[in-house]
């Protein structure tokens, strides 16, 4: 099937005016693709030539995070909605449909491996800077933007563990037409089965079903290396790293069995996505987190991330490198809001040498009076708490950033970016749209 590309000289029919009045296309006109397609690399011209170009799987993304569609039903809306046509930049024939299921998750494989995130949200905030005015105040806080994956338990991943490994022990057996090796998996999982289902699970009845699990586990892992090593070479890399996991989940939880006080670096809770690390938060409802912490600064209410890690890092340290963004994107910082994590004396001596007035509760006794540098503490204080909370709360629930489905840690990565930029895309969209009518009407 041969897209075809809509060109700028192309003539529009008045759909295309009725697109550009729309939310959808006030989003449109907030996007600077043409820049932002100049920060990847051009593509190769060996083989068949794609049926989009890097303009359409930037939309693509774009427009999974506004719409908070799963891929495959993303492509359906695109089959049957031309204005998102008109967004993604093709045109379908009568009749004509998109039937790569595998056509938003490819792109979004693409972009991850090519993008410049730096790069790309400079791009981004010299497009929106014209309708941004306040920008010598800076708000900014953390979040963790959780990943989708069963709550973790030792118990649970080292069943996963035991159960992948012997499956793929079995098909390589048969692979190389040698005898399975003999287990008693079935009475494992008859203990492990009763264990789970356990309303009330004593300290006991855990150690004991680890024990257990812990003893299969080294079974499987020994016979592996003993019975089909020579199948090695052989080995797919996913199926390699999966066994390399395995190996680091078989020493952490050993080493958790023998010593549980003592701290395990880098601790993997997930066989499927073991970059994921626990975030401890200290929140109420939950006290750790499992995805990517995510440092955020705000300017006049667009977001821009500073900063992305699956391990868990102190927030306060990124002061210094969010003002040199901030600097080098919209200018200097006047007022700045954070909470009391920031309130450190060297960020406190940085922000007294650059002159900036924070929100961190000033030190020693209370004045009698309130002064104007008090009620200024206050005023950035309450806007952080709502503005910065509030933002968090609105990517998570309406831009595909409550749980997020990827499957690998750069589409994560790539996931998370973009679900941000575009809840500030939408933001910028409406004020230029204002800003257009405004002016129309004087």
């Amino acid at each position: 099937m041969d897209y075809q590309l809509f060109s700028t000289a192309a003539g529009r029919d008045i759909r295309w005016a009725q697109f550009l009045a729309s939310s959808l296309g006030a989003l449109y006109q907030a996007i600077p693709f043409d820049q932002l397609v100049a920060t990847f690399p051009r593509m190769s011209g060996l083989g068949r030539p794609p049926h989009l170009d890097v303009r359409g799987g930037i939309a693509l993304q774009v427009l999974k995070a506004y719409l908070d569609l799963s891929d495959e039903k993303l492509l359906d809306r695109l089959n049957t909605d031309w204005a998102l046509q008109y967004f993604w930049g093709i045109s379908l024939r009568p009749a004509e449909m998109i039937r790569d299921k595998d056509l938003v998750s490819r792109w979004r494989r693409y972009l991850a491996r090519h993008i410049d995130y730096e790069v790309f949200q400079q791009q981004l905030a010299l497009h929106w800077q014209p309708v941004m005015k306040n920008t010598q105040v800076v708000l900014m806080d953390a979040t963790c933007y959780e990943s989708h994956l069963r709550h973790p338990t030792d118990v649970k991943l080292l069943w996963e563990c035991c159960e992948w490994l012997w499956a793929f022990i079995d098909q390589t057996c048969a692979s190389l037409r040698v005898h399975k090796v003999r287990r008693k998996q079935d009475k494992l999982y008859g203990a492990y089965l009763g264990y789970q289902k356990r309303r009330r699970k004593t300290h006991r009845q855990e150690h004991g079903i680890r024990r257990r699990l812990l003893r299969f586990l080294h079974k499987g892992l020994k016979s592996w290396d003993q019975v089909v090593f020579e199948y090695h070479p052989l080995l797919r890399q996913r199926d390699f790293d999966r066994l390399q996991t395995i190996r680091n989940v078989y020493q952490q939880q050993q080493q958790r069995y023998d010593d549980p006080q003592a701290p395990i670096p880098n601790r993997i809770v997930s066989l499927a996505k073991p970059y994921i690390r626990p975030i401890v938060r200290g929140k109420e409802t939950k006290s750790s987190e499992f995805g990517a912490k995510v440092h955020v600064w705000q300017s006049d209410g667009i977001s821009f991330v500073e900063h992305l890690d699956f391990n868990a890092f102190n927030e306060s340290t990124r002061l210094p490198e969010t003002l040199r963004k901030h600097a080098r994107l919209f200018g200097s910082v006047h007022q700045l809001g954070a909470d009391q994590i920031y309130a450190t004396n060297a960020n406190r001596r940085l922000c007294t040498f650059l002159q900036i007035a924070t929100s961190f509760v000033r030190k020693g006794p209370k004045p009698e009076q309130p002064t104007p540098r008090d009620q200024m503490r206050s005023i950035l204080s309450k806007a952080r708490a709502s503005v910065m909370e509030g933002s968090f709360g609105n990517d998570k629930q309406h831009y595909g950033l409550n749980k997020i489905l990827a499957r690998t840690q750069a589409t994560e990565t790539l996931w998370i970016y973009f679900g941000i930029w575009t809840a500030s895309a939408v933001r910028v969209g409406k004020r230029m749209a204002l800003e257009k009518s405004t002016k129309k009407a004087a």
